[in-house]
């Protein structure tokens, strides 16, 4: 009960928030504006969908900025890494989505704004946003946080389902994640030692998780489908800055143990405690985004 008045008390400072200081604002001038987002509060893969995206955008030789909320230290280093060596897309991190896209905007640099996540900020106007669903859209305020995983309810967002995208653009192009034929896929294709780059031998030993996610049941089921037996899990809060702290005690505590992460995990640990702990058991499960080829096709 206690939950429930809660996800009401949450409702009514979102509506607030929205009437006072998220109003509609301008649409962008030059580049095309694409939010990746998602109604649930974590663990939809916006992330690894937008790593996905702005390679394919890149791929067609187009210019990306990809920007992400400077609270998530670990994703942003994650995408910095895995965008180190392109000179098509480059990474930012900001508190401000709508101010930071309308500046790059300006500077007609970039072909494509991404923002991963910003699904709440009606201030983009203009934008497509592709959504990430895992389950139907949301329409009660029991479904809403801290009650349920939903940040807001459908009717909050312009859902338009017009399937002839020159006549009617929709909005908000709804991306499934789950199901028969679903639009878009995370599966781990490959788990390997941090330093050394050796697989891990599938169906051969069981392995602790070890993982601070939005949704880290979903990461274990994704390992189980690769062929992981797990053993042991520790869960830590998602964006946890006390993450190497605590897997340095359960690395000492369970010396002989294998331990499998997520790439983002692993973008919270330092050198230092790489180096450290070098001949641990430590392996990091890679993680590939499938799109399917008619998304592919109707990408804006």
């Amino acid at each position: 009960m206690l939950r429930l008045l809660a996800a009401y008390c949450y409702r009514a400072v979102y509506k607030l928030h929205h009437a006072l200081c998220l109003r509609p604002g301008a649409p962008l001038q030059y580049s095309k504006l694409i939010v990746v987002g998602s109604f649930r509060t974590g663990g939809a893969g916006k992330t690894p969908f937008c790593i996905w995206l702005c390679k394919h955008l890149a791929a067609q030789g187009k210019a990306v900025a990809l920007l992400a909320h400077e609270y998530a230290f670990d994703e942003i280093n994650m995408l910095r890494q895995k965008f180190s060596d392109s000179e098509s897309v480059q990474v930012f991190a900001t508190r401000n989505r709508y101010r930071l896209a309308h500046e790059l905007d300006k500077s007609r640099k970039f072909d494509y704004i991404v923002c991963d996540d910003g699904f709440e900020d009606s201030r983009l106007t203009g934008a497509v946003t592709l959504l990430l669903q895992w389950e139907p859209t949301p329409t009660k305020i029991s479904e809403l946080w801290p009650n349920g995983p939903m940040r807001s309810l459908a009717k909050d967002h312009n859902m338009n389902h017009c399937m002839d995208h020159d006549k009617c653009p929709p909005m908000v192009r709804i991306l499934r994640c789950e199901g028969e034929n679903p639009a878009v896929q995370f599966v781990v294709d490959k788990v390997l030692h941090c330093t050394t780059n050796k697989e891990f031998v599938k169906n051969s030993a069981k392995a602790n998780i070890v993982c601070g996610l939005g949704n880290p049941e979903r990461f274990c089921k994704d390992l189980e489908n690769f062929g992981i037996e797990i053993s042991h899990k520790f869960f830590f809060k998602d964006h946890s800055k006390a993450f190497a702290t605590q897997f340095q005690k359960i690395l000492e505590s369970r010396p002989k143990d294998a331990f499998i992460i997520s790439e983002k995990d692993a973008a919270r640990l330092s050198a230092e405690f790489i180096q450290k702990n070098v001949k641990s058991q430590i392996y990091i499960a890679y993680q590939a985004t499938k799109v399917s080829p008619e998304v592919v096709q109707n990408l804006p």
